[in-house]
């Protein structure tokens, strides 16, 4: 058997597997579970490339929007027996299928993403599509982001395959005239898609703008790690006092500071880093590791060795920031809580080894949220080609 015909039997095992957790899942309801049953058969008879979704740990974006889509089966506006199906792509295929369903005006392709979305904030996605399907203008939602008409005139024309998060950070951005290298720069950062504490970050993006000209924006990325190590230290200490967390009223302001004074302390918190600290160390991420041998061009040249590895310790990561001239040694507390996974891109040649990326994972979400080389450079040419093709084989996505 070869591997495609083995791919397709497992990916085919799969899906039967979430159509019965989907079931069990729904079992309290029988109208919702003959509901998902008329979805269940449309799609099979009618867009079958919807069950060609990749899978992830377990979840099948498909089989998670038809049970969606049937828990809210008393807002349906027309029969799944009269949906005409499409040729398209799953997520395509899913759009459709909600837009025919629930929608009395167009909604655009990529909120359609709420309907398979599991996170913390995916039932509130699926009101928002709701709601703007039946009228109501998307800036007038309860958004994590107070969002302007420019804002939301960008947000509804982003392109169908950038996540909800990510679509409206960068509509934020190009809204309040960022510079390109700006936005590049910030959403290569987890801030692409983490809009929590929007109405501080919306001053931290103002001054970056207003200094856009004077300012190397290779640190971008590093002055928004420190920012977000201080309000994570602001934000632990009103834990362990009792007091609510509210990231617009801390002590640390944007106001009155200075490109020069950020870069300072920046800087000094960049060099606190590596003078060592509390060690620990967490569990690896069922994910593997990537090994790749390229070979030498001539006979005078040696071989190249590429490894792809998850760091697993506190002083893994000052090492690693150490060599790249960056600051993730200020993820440790993340990766040991679980909502951070790093890994180092190294390329040997003989005994010299060099490290050439830094790559963040988010571990729920199984996507590649950052990735930075050397003084936080961007990764491109044979590195970003072993990243993309890394995450393709081990079912990542990629928000970089």
């Amino acid at each position: 058997m070869s591997w495609s015909e083995r791919y397709v039997q497992d990916h085919k095992r799969r899906t039967n597997c979430a159509v019965h957790l989907a079931y069990a899942q729904l079992a309290s309801d029988p109208l919702t579970i003959n509901k998902f049953q008329e979805l269940l058969f449309a799609a099979r008879k009618r867009s079958p490339r919807l069950f060609e979704a990749p899978l992830t740990d377990g979840r099948h974006p498909g089989i998670d929007a038809l049970a969606n889509l049937s828990r809210f089966r008393e807002l349906h506006r027309r029969s799944p027996t009269d949906w005409p199906g499409t040729s398209s792509s799953w997520r395509p295929a899913i759009a459709s299928l909600a837009h025919h369903l629930v929608c009395d005006y167009q909604v655009p392709a990529f909120l359609a993403a709420a309907w398979w979305a599991t996170d913390a904030a995916a039932e509130a996605k699926r009101l928002w599509f709701l709601t703007h399907s039946r009228g109501a203008s998307f800036r007038s939602l309860d958004l994590p982001i107070a969002m302007t008409r420019k804002m939301e005139h960008i947000f509804l024309a982003s392109h169908n395959h950038l996540s909800i998060e990510h679509a409206m950070r960068r509509a934020e951005l190009l809204a309040l005239a960022a510079p390109p290298k700006v936005v590049a720069a910030i959403m290569s950062t987890r801030l692409a898609t983490d809009l929590s504490d929007g109405a501080f970050w919306r001053t931290v993006w103002q001054f970056l703008i207003a200094n856009a000209r004077d300012m190397d924006h290779s640190q971008i990325g590093p002055m928004i790690d420190y920012i977000q190590a201080v309000l994570e230290g602001q934000r632990l200490l009103a834990q362990q006092t009792g007091a609510d967390f509210n990231a617009s009223q801390t002590e640390f302001s944007m106001k009155g500071r200075t490109l020069s004074s950020m870069l300072r302390a920046m800087r000094a918190w960049h060099n606190s880093l590596g003078k060592g600290g509390a060690w620990f160390s967490w569990r690896r991420l069922p994910i593997e590791p990537l090994f790749f041998k390229e070979p030498a061009k001539d006979d005078a040249e040696l071989p190249r060795h590429w490894q792809l590895i998850e760091l697993t310790d506190s002083a893994q990561l000052r090492r690693e920031g150490a060599a790249l001239h960056h600051c993730v040694a200020s993820y440790a507390d993340r990766c040991h809580r679980g909502i951070s996974s790093i890994w180092s891109l190294r390329m040997w040649q003989g005994e010299k080894i060099h490290h050439v990326i830094t790559v963040e994972v988010d571990p729920k979400s199984r996507t590649i949220v950052q990735a930075r080389g050397v003084a936080n450079r961007t990764p491109s040419g044979r590195s970003l080609r072993l990243l993309q093709d890394w995450a393709v084989r081990e079912r990542l996505q990629m928000s970089i």
